[in-house]
């Protein structure tokens, strides 16, 4: 039954109670119900065309205020939240609708204006709302699979951060006094794995990784780049870490580390990974080609576009560098002319391993609209002209 009628309710006070099927009862807020609304009026009581709409219009907001797009991540995130909400109770849009009953006739006008129209109060905002899909990831990214660690990295975090945490932004000075202290603890990791404890050394490394990546989020100014640099040395250390020796379970080992990869946004491991999936068993690269495909069907299903798109990239990286030439075709279907290098790698792969007609099919399967074309166009004569040099502009 409906609760007491406000006149002008917030977004995040309840709205009703839904009894399910189970016989459970699902408290909705009138977010939940303005969103049942709009979608019972304009798209046939279908949430995910609705979440389209959202979508577009957060798309569209990409050149404006920082605010506006925002917003509208906010509450596509609580979108995707009710549809989740709906499906664990096996409840659909109908049955708030019902459940609702009659309400004013100011009720569809101020879900139109509240959700598809002016700003809301941050104060009004769901849990789902101000925690979106893509804090989640990153915090997760950064942190997420440490309580499986054998040596918590956790603690060697803390000691990194005591003498800066407290401030809000760093110079360009301070850069390289926070830089000297990240590479402090890599050179003290590299001794560990000297000595074969492979654990310790595991969670100092990825501890600078991660305290890395947060004092760049907190302002710290590296124009000068000796963070980033800091940074690429942990990690070319933590990627000649033995997986098998570290004391963490191989899938968690893998895990971790691709989703880092998804989630790291600064450059700091742009080119660093190259070859090194070349240099894993195939047992490890079927293990790193599943975890991919299952994050990028996950963050499509988030509004992670760009983290989905990052995954197929590196998703080509492993197929490339295992020399799984099966998947090379449909890859290059899926990732179209976004990306001319992540299609040159392909085709060049396929190329070195006499495999000329996977080359053009490669081609082939990615010449369709979008950014690179043109170029890989180009390319395509290339090879069919017999003078193949993907890395050479044509």
């Amino acid at each position: 039954m409906p609760t007491e009628k406000q006149t002008n309710p917030r977004g995040n006070h309840p709205a009703l109670a839904l009894h399910t099927p189970g016989g459970a009862e699902l408290a909705l807020c009138h977010w939940d119900l303005w969103m049942c609304l709009l979608a019972q009026r304009d798209f046939d009581g279908d949430l995910a065309r609705l979440g389209d709409d959202l979508r577009a219009r957060r798309d569209a907001a990409a050149g404006m205020l920082t605010a506006s797009r925002e917003e509208w991540k906010a509450k596509l995130s609580h979108l995707r939240d009710l549809q989740r909400r709906l499906r664990g109770a096996g409840a659909a849009v109908a049955d708030v609708i019902a459940a609702a009953g009659k309400r004013p006739a100011g009720e569809l006008r101020r879900a139109v204006s509240r959700v598809l129209g002016s700003s809301a109060r941050r104060s009004e905002w769901s849990e789902a709302m101000n925690e979106t899909a893509d804090k989640r990831g990153m915090a997760f990214a950064l942190r997420g699979f440490w309580p499986r660690f054998p040596v918590s990295p956790e603690p060697f975090v803390a000691e990194m951060a005591a003498g800066f945490k407290a401030r809000g932004c760093f110079t360009e000075r301070a850069s390289f006094s926070i830089a000297r202290r990240f590479d402090r603890f890599t050179a003290m990791a590299e001794k560990q794995a000297a000595r074969g404890r492979f654990p310790e050394a595991l969670a100092i490394l990825r501890a600078v990784l991660t305290a890395a990546i947060e004092v760049l989020d907190h302002g710290a100014d590296d124009s000068f780049g000796a963070i980033g640099d800091s940074f690429r040395a942990a990690f070319r250390a933590y990627l000649a870490l033995p997986p098998g020796q570290t004391g963490l379970e191989e899938p968690v080992f893998f895990h971790d580390l691709l989703t880092l990869l998804i989630w790291e946004d600064y450059g700091l491991t742009f080119d660093q990974t190259e070859r090194y999936f070349a240099r894993l068993t195939r047992a490890q690269g079927d293990l790193c080609i599943a975890f991919l495909r299952e994050q990028i069907e996950a963050l499509r299903a988030d509004d992670l576009e760009h983290q989905a798109d990052e995954a197929l990239g590196l998703l080509g990286q492993v197929a490339a560098e295992q020399r799984r030439f099966e998947l090379f075709e449909a890859l290059a279907r899926e990732m179209g002319s976004k990306s001319s290098r992540r299609i040159l790698r392909l085709a060049d792969t396929a190329v070195k391993a006499r495999k000329r007609e996977l080359a053009e099919r490669v081609f082939d399967a990615a010449l369709r609209p979008g950014p690179h074309l043109k170029r890989l166009r180009e390319h395509y004569e290339q090879l069919n002209s017999g003078a193949w040099n993907p890395w050479r502009k044509p």
